[in-house]
């Protein structure tokens, strides 16, 4: 947007403003990429999470981990209580996952594990570099447009990302049942109503902002683990 704005000026008041425009783009693709994910966990409201409060989160994280060849990320909560997650970060080395409260209220061990590979599939597939980006560059100053930012962000990052990660996400559990039974909690429960969730909506594992379209690809979802 930045560079569109400057070659429109550049058109105008000459090549400079094209210039300039480039050097902010920059600038504010760096600041991105080094704090996209602060600002994710900031809109998100989302709060770190010592592993004496919450054990089982830590431990099967961890667990996960060691399988994967990871190294553990940070772990945050968001008080909520529809069951959903989602991962961010620049890069496997800084990265994080974030859970509701209804997600570990809500799902056994098993379907808590799935949910957590699925996560971590993001992370080190390295998928989560992209979304974060796509979150700061046009989620965040896109979301009092509505519905534009969703649009936008679904179109940049596609819409077969998740359905990569639950096939990652069971070639680590090895047991495609528990991943379908969290995702069938996820759908039967509803979506969140998370703050700035326009800008963030494409981060979960179920969108809180699905329509009947998003619903029909979590049920293809959930029938392609039951048949596995």
């Amino acid at each position: 947007m930045v560079l569109a704005v400057g070659a429109l000026l550049a058109i105008v008041a000459g090549v400079a403003f094209l210039m300039a425009a480039a050097v902010v783009a920059l600038v504010l693709a760096v600041v991105a990429y080094l704090y996209a994910d602060r600002m994710v966990l900031r809109v998100s409201h989302a709060r770190p999470v010592p592993p004496d409060d919450e054990p089982r989160y830590h431990n099967l994280v961890e667990g996960l981990c060691v399988s994967a060849g990871l190294h553990k990320p940070d772990l945050f909560l968001i008080d909520d209580e529809a069951p959903n997650s989602f991962a961010t970060g620049r890069n496997p080395a800084h990265a994080a996952i974030v859970v509701t409260t209804g997600l570990l209220r809500k799902l056994d061990r098993l379907e808590l594990e799935g949910v957590l590979a699925h996560e971590l599939s993001h992370i080190r597939s390295n998928d989560i570099r992209v979304t974060s980006l796509g979150t700061a560059l046009v989620g965040l100053p896109l979301m009092p447009a509505g519905s534009l930012a969703t649009r936008l962000l679904a179109s940049l990052l596609g819409r077969g990302r998740e359905r990569d990660a639950d096939l990652g996400g069971v070639r680590l559990t090895r047991y495609p049942p528990g991943l379908a039974a969290a995702l069938e909690k996820v759908r039967r429960d509803g979506s969140a109503a998370l703050p700035a969730s326009r800008a963030t909506a494409h981060l979960w594992i179920s969108s809180p902002l699905d329509t009947d379209a998003g619903a029909a690809r979590l049920e293809e979802r959930i029938a392609a683990l039951r048949d596995m």
